[in-house]
């Protein structure tokens, strides 16, 4: 059986987002235990959806090698870098509008962005970076208002989760600056695997 396109397209985009994100700082590293999960559940979850039939759109294969890729480079310099958010939603732009549904896509970037751009204000810009924002832009691009929403939704449960502990045991203040790309990936990833699997269960 020959893998569908998108596994393909989702290998593509992640090998050139990272190659980007490394000539942008050579201390961003793949290696970790963290994004090589993701990396993998991302790849499952594109095979998964071939074999039921239910194949992962390519907005979605392109969101996911940005957020893993700007989860490595959240987790090593705490930066999320504009170049790889830049080249990953003109790739979804440019897949939208040869698919007509342009608007559909700006839509859906511009609901998550602002939805984060709001906390950014609101929080007088300690509670997330803008390029958490930008990340956020991506997401809502590839994967719709909806969705995108939905990942978001999720990638806040995610951080509570793991911040709640650390807190609780003074590992860190409230006030400290807690990287949030990887939240946004793992939720992003794991609202995405739920609502395929409840609507193609």
């Amino acid at each position: 059986m020959i893998p569908h396109a998108t596994l393909w397209l989702f290998a593509v985009a992640l090998g050139t987002l990272a190659a980007i994100a490394r000539a942008r700082n050579r201390t961003v590293t793949f290696r970790r235990t963290s994004v090589v999960a993701l990396t993998l559940a991302a790849l499952a979850m594109i095979v998964v959806g071939e074999e039921r039939e239910a194949p992962v759109a390519v907005g979605v294969a392109l969101v996911l090698a940005c957020v893993i890729v700007c989860a490595a480079t959240d987790l090593a310099t705490g930066l999320i870098f504009d170049v790889v958010t830049a080249a990953s939603i003109l790739m979804i732009l440019l897949y939208a509008s040869a698919t007509r549904s342009l608007t559909t896509s700006v839509l859906g970037a511009c609901v998550c962005a602002g939805s984060l751009l709001a906390l950014y204000v609101a929080s007088r810009k300690r509670g997330i970076g803008f390029g958490d924002v930008k990340l956020g832009a991506v997401i809502g691009a590839g994967c719709g208002a909806e969705l995108g929403i939905g990942a978001i939704g999720s990638a806040f449960v995610v951080g509570a989760l793991w911040a709640a502990p650390l807190l609780l045991s003074r590992r860190v203040l409230a006030s400290d600056r807690v990287v949030f790309a990887p939240c946004l990936a793992l939720g992003t990833l794991g609202f995405l695997a739920f609502a395929s699997l409840r609507g193609h269960g």
